[in-house]
C-alpha cells in the first residue's frame, strides 16, 4: 500500500525533475521483493496511487510508475505464499529457497499482470510506466543465460531470451492504446551487464543487441543503470528513442556532463539530497543546490522515510550514502 511516508517523500520531490518515477512497484502478488515497497496487482491500491500521482504532478512534473516483478528474487512473496517463480529452476546461492520454474501459461499470466498493472496506472492518473528490467528482476532473469535455461519461445538463444521483455512491452502498448491518452509515456530500464564470479549472464555486446531491438519498439526512452558504456549505447539507439543516462549525478556540473550522452539524465541519488534540484536551476540558483546534508533541520526537511534511513545506514549494505546521513541519528 502507499503510505504517508511515500506521500511525504514524493510530494517533497515534485520539483526535483521534469520526470519523477516511483520506486519498484510489483505487478503480481508473487513478484514482491521488498517488505516496504508499493504494489499494483489489485484495484485496492488505486486510491493511494491516485493521491500519489496528484502530489507528484502538482508542480508540473510528469509522474511514472516503475512496474516490476522480482521473479526468483521475490523474497517477500515467498515468505507470504511459499513460492518464488522464475524462468528456470536455477539454484541461486544467495537465496534460501528453491525456484519454481514457470510453465508457458505462467509466463503469459505475468505478461498479462504487466498489462493489468498498466490499466491501474492509467486509472490512477499517472502519465506513464517504466518497465523495471534491471537489478536481477524477472525481465533480466529471462534475458540472462545464467538464470534462463529454457529451450522454448522464451530461451535457448540470445534472441529468444529477449522475447519475454518484448512481449511485456507489446502488452503494455496494447493497453495504453486502448485506455490511455496519446501522450502516455513508456520506458524500459535495464542493467548493462550481468557478471557472476564464475560465469556471465550477459555482456555489453548482448545488451547492445537488446538495445537495438528495444529502440525499434516505439518506446519513449531506454534507461540503463550504469554509465560505463554510454557512448556505445547512444550510438546503437541512434536517435530512434531517448536515452536516460545514469551518471550518478550529485551536482549541476555532473548533470551537464551527462547530457553529452543522453537526452535525459538520471538524478535519483541527487534527488535524495536536493529535492529542489530542477527548481533551483530554473530560478538561476545553481549555487544553492545542496550536495550534502548539513544539519538535522535539513535532514528533517527532505522527508526520508525511516526505512530508507535504516537502509542507507546499514553497515552491511552497499548503498551510496549521501554525505551527512549521520544527522538523521539526531532526529531519533
Amino acid at each position: 500500500m502507499v503510505e504517508q511516508d511515500d506521500f511525504n517523500f514524493f510530494g517533497r520531490r515534485s520539483e526535483t525533475a521534469g520526470l519523477v518515477i516511483t520506486g519498484a512497484t510489483s505487478v503480481s502478488k508473487l513478484g514482491e521483493k521488498f517488505s516496504y515497497q508499493m504494489s499494483i496487482y489489485d484495484d485496492r491500491f488505486i486510491p493511494g496511487l491516485t493521491e500519489l500521482a496528484k502530489l507528484i504532478k502538482r508542480n508540473g512534473s510528469k509522474a511514472l510508475v516503475q512496474i516490476y516483478h522480482a521473479g526468483a528474487n521475490s523474497k517477500v512473496s515467498y515468505e507470504k505464499h511459499g513460492m518464488a517463480v522464475g524462468p528456470s529452476a536455477v539454484d541461486f546461492p544467495y537465496l534460501p529457497y528453491e525456484i519454481t520454474e514457470l510453465m508457458d501459461k505462467g509466463v503469459w499470466e505475468i505478461i498479462d499482470d504487466f498489462g493489468e498493472a498498466t490499466k491501474r496506472v492509467i486509472k490512477a492518473g499517472f502519465d506513464g510506466v517504466e518497465i523495471h528490467g534491471a537489478y536481477s528482476h524477472i525481465l533480466q532473469q529471462f534475458f540472462s543465460s545464467y538464470s534462463n535455461k529454457r529451450n522454448d519461445y522464451w530461451g535457448g538463444t540470445l534472441q529468444k531470451r529477449m522475447n519475454f521483455a518484448l512481449e511485456v512491452i507489446k502488452r503494455i502498448q496494447e493497453v495504453a492504446k486502448e485506455y490511455a491518452k496519446d501522450d502516455f509515456i513508456m520506458g524500459d530500464r535495464l542493467t548493462q551487464e550481468e557478471i557472476h564470479e564464475h560465469s556471465v549472464g550477459y555482456n555489453i555486446q548482448d545488451t547492445l543487441q537488446f538495445v537495438d531491438r528495444l529502440a525499434d519498439t516505439n518506446m519513449d526512452y531506454i534507461h540503463v543503470t550504469s554509465s560505463d558504456y554510454g557512448k556505445q549505447i547512444k550510438e546503437v539507439i541512434h536517435r530512434r528513442t531517448a536515452f536516460i543516462f545514469v551518471l550518478h549525478v550529485f551536482n549541476v556540473q555532473d548533470a551537464v556532463d551527462g547530457l553529452q550522452y543522453g537526452e535525459m539524465i538520471s538524478m535519483s541519488r541527487q534527488s535524495l539530497i536536493e529535492p529542489d534540484f530542477a527548481k533551483k536551476i530554473k530560478e538561476g540558483r545553481e549555487e544553492d543546490v545542496a550536495t550534502e546534508i548539513t544539519s538535522p533541520e535539513m535532514a528533517k526537511s527532505i522527508a526520508f522515510p525511516p526505512k530508507m534511513v535504516d537502509w542507507l545506514l546499514d553497515p552491511k549494505g552497499k548503498n551510496p550514502v549521501p554525505k551527512g546521513m549521520g544527522y538523521f541519528k539526531e532526529l531519533v
